[in-house]
């Protein structure tokens, strides 16, 4: 049982509440020295139990904020392992966010939701995420102000933190989420204002100052790649809520610059996982600038490809070599041999006339006619450059399919020439 020597605390606590300065500076502080006291000898269900008839007018905040006695209540109260489950049949989330929107108090809203979450608060999770997603949706029609007061901003963080109690972690999880979110929510509102496409927490009107604002603070440099993926999947929509098309580009062009130029983490990614369940992973999927590891495999990947069609190509161009050398060997006339010849692009006739030529050196017949087979090839190839550099300079040309079809002309490996 609690010595009576500690029962002066809740006394001289109540005086405190009523007139501040009944209470002096020492007589908190030896306060808050004997709860610890109390702590140690096992007394914390004591003290859990005659703080009760104080909590409800902390976490409501029925008392000046900040002062002597709202301290010392939430110094004990960030020592009741019981708080939470004592709250979660007294104390309604929806209003207890919407008392701090009154008061204007952002952050004692979030302490305030940790202490609940890590000492046990209970709550029907799946109904508060339907009322803070659709409080969410609703304001990109009614805004994010309540008459004078900010809501959009209170509401993203209860809807973080019913996130977070959702996820399926331990407790223990949880608690890291959570003082993540704390710590990171200086970043984490520009991905509210871009996730829920409304402005929360920022004087800026448009989406384009909201991005030039993200880039000019360094600090937030390796998460860039979160914001951005979201921004541009978006970005038409953002445009039709009022942002200039061509400044908003600016603005994006500027991030992924910079983007460039950072080091990405992969730090916050769990977290903008949990609180953007079902669409922020394919967003991050489909416009994350892939890592220096990434682009390097693809390229040794892309010349394996590379080198396999290079390997193809060879023994196609060496097996029609064959077969026109042959074909010349059983005096098939030399005309129909560059016919066959000149039925190729340029770039794929060349290397086989140059094989051809190889294999059928010191052959009569075919010496009297290389030379003139190899100008009328050379002559192909530059024609065909010509071509593509007029259709470079005149995209659209209708003669751009025609070169895309020689370019695309296929080598038949297998097409017999007769004797």
């Amino acid at each position: 049982m609690m010595q009576q020597r500690y029962l002066y605390i809740f006394e001289l606590l109540r005086e405190g509440i009523l007139d501040a300065d009944n209470v002096q500076w020492y007589e908190w502080r030896q306060m808050k020295q004997d709860v610890e006291t109390m702590l140690t000898q096992g007394f914390m269900q004591e003290i859990h139990e005659r703080m009760t008839g104080f909590y409800e007018d902390y976490l409501m905040g029925r008392m000046p904020r900040r002062s002597s006695a709202w301290n010392f209540i939430d110094y004990v109260a960030k020592r009741d392992d019981e708080l939470g489950s004592w709250a979660s049949e007294r104390i309604d989330l929806m209003s207890l966010a919407e008392r701090w929107i009154e008061l204007g108090g952002s952050q004692t809203l979030l302490d305030i939701l940790a202490r609940l979450g890590q000492t046990g608060y209970v709550a029907d999770w799946q109904c508060l995420r339907s009322t803070m997603d659709e409080k969410l949706r609703r304001m990109e029609v009614d805004g994010t102000r309540n008459g004078m007061k900010e809501t959009g901003y209170f509401y993203c963080l209860l809807h973080a933190f019913t996130m977070i109690m959702m996820a399926e972690v331990d407790i223990e999880k949880k608690m890291k989420l959570l003082e993540q979110f704390s710590s990171q929510w200086g970043f984490l509102r520009y991905m509210y204002c871009v996730m829920t496409r409304t402005i929360i927490g920022f004087a800026f009107t448009n989406y384009a100052s909201v991005t030039n604002n993200l880039t000019n603070n360094k600090e937030y440099e390796p998460f860039y790649h979160l914001y951005h993926s979201p921004l541009k999947e978006r970005f038409d929509e953002l445009c039709d809520k009022g942002t200039k098309k061509e400044k908003l580009l600016k603005a994006l062009q500027k991030l992924e610059l910079c983007m460039k130029q950072a080091t990405p983490s992969d730090e916050l990614d769990e977290l903008c996982e949990v609180l953007f369940p079902e669409e922020f992973r394919d967003m991050l999927n489909r416009h994350r600038p892939k890592s220096y590891r990434e682009l390097e495999g693809e390229i040794c990947k892309i010349k394996q490809e590379m080198q396999g069609t290079i390997e193809v190509l060879n023994e196609q161009i060496n097996e029609l070599a064959a077969q026109l050398s042959a074909a010349v060997k059983a005096s098939v006339p030399i005309i129909e041999i560059e016919n066959e010849l000149m039925r190729f692009p340029g770039q794929q006739a060349w290397p086989i006339f140059m094989q051809l030529n190889t294999l059928l050196m010191g052959n009569e017949a075919w010496s009297q006619a290389a030379l003139a087979i190899r100008n009328k090839i050379r002559a192909k190839l530059t024609q065909e450059w010509q071509l593509s550099m007029n259709i470079t300079a005149q995209a659209g040309s209708n003669v751009n399919g025609v070169v895309q079809q020689q370019a695309n002309y296929s080598i038949e490996p297998n097409r017999q020439i007769s004797a």
